[in-house]
């Protein structure tokens, strides 16, 4: 049987979702973390030649695969956004894609201005009404070559075909659009990725997604302090002051007690993701307890697997 692989990189884990095609519907075959002997926080970019980590991260990967004895046609990867560098950016697409990409790597050269051209850059149109009528707000998404190298080689060593890198935080989404397809019509909904050192919050309205924002923190007693700084300061900013109808929550970094300050704020509903709602997956999941409670930290592999079903 040939299977999809969606694969995360995060923090000290790697995650694994197995997908089939089964009669034209995603099917859950198996997903599995391994804690490893690396941060995936840290800065990939500066081991793209360490032989040491690529043997370290590849062999895991091969002894997942040949543990299962699995054939896999096509592998995606999720990193973390802590790995790329956004920022949101209004730009006159009116001007042409060269002045457009001018204007993103000036702005890259403000930040980095040693390496400005050493990124492969993506964008997210956020669909904002800005007062020029040809402007809309981008949200800007530069990673740095050399960490895509390290992942490319480390896929190389695995003998697995790369199909995409996605960032954590968009596959999550994707695992949200997929399962929650009918709640997420006409309603403004707020996605949140708690994870070691770093918060994410993105915006969707009606489908669209409008806004993105994340947070840093330094220790574990900041944590929910930045998580409810952020939260009270977004709720008032445009466009997430139209309201929120639900919260969606992700992450490596889940609380209980984050979870229940985040509802505290009376918002909007608080719910964490089950990437597998709307997945044939019920015997995999009624058969493993643990697997239900944490299925939210599968988010991002899951999402990056739908991705090469799509």
């Amino acid at each position: 049987m040939n299977t999809t692989l969606g694969i995360s990189f995060s923090s000290d884990n790697i995650s694994f979702t197995e997908l089939s095609n089964d009669s034209g519907k995603p099917k859950l075959e198996h997903v599995e973390s391994l804690k490893v002997d690396f941060n995936f926080e840290s800065d990939l970019s500066r081991y793209k030649s360490s032989q040491k980590d690529l043997t370290n991260i590849s062999g895991e990967i091969q002894g997942y695969i040949s543990k299962r004895g699995i054939s896999v046609e096509n592998a995606s990867l999720s990193i973390a956004t802590s790995q790329a560098f956004l920022i949101t950016l209004p730009v006159d697409y009116s001007e042409g894609k060269q002045t457009i990409n001018s204007k993103i790597y000036w702005e890259l050269s403000n930040y980095f201005p040693d390496n400005y051209n050493d990124f492969v850059i993506n964008t997210y149109r956020l669909n904002n009404i800005l007062p020029c009528k040809l402007c809309d707000e981008f949200l800007i998404i530069a990673v740095q070559k050399n960490t895509l190298e390290f992942i490319r080689r480390i896929f190389k060593i695995c003998n697995l075909n790369l199909s995409l890198v996605d960032i954590d935080h968009f596959s999550a989404e994707q695992s949200l659009r997929r399962n929650y397809e009918a709640l997420l019509e006409a309603k403004n909904v707020l996605i949140i990725g708690l994870k070691p050192g770093r918060i994410d919050y993105g915006y969707i309205e009606n489908k669209k997604y409008r806004f993105y924002a994340y947070s840093k923190y330094q220790t574990d007693t900041e944590f929910n302090l930045t998580l409810t700084r952020k939260l009270n300061s977004l709720f008032k900013e445009e466009p997430v002051s139209k309201g929120v109808n639900a919260i969606y929550v992700y992450g490596d970094d889940v609380k209980t007690d984050t979870i229940e300050l985040i509802r505290k704020l009376n918002k909007a509903p608080v719910e964490l993701i089950n990437p597998f709602e709307g997945i044939n997956a019920s015997g995999l999941l009624l058969k493993n307890e643990g697997l239900r409670k944490s299925s939210y930290k599968f988010a991002a592999s899951t999402g990056a697997a739908l991705r090469n079903l799509s």
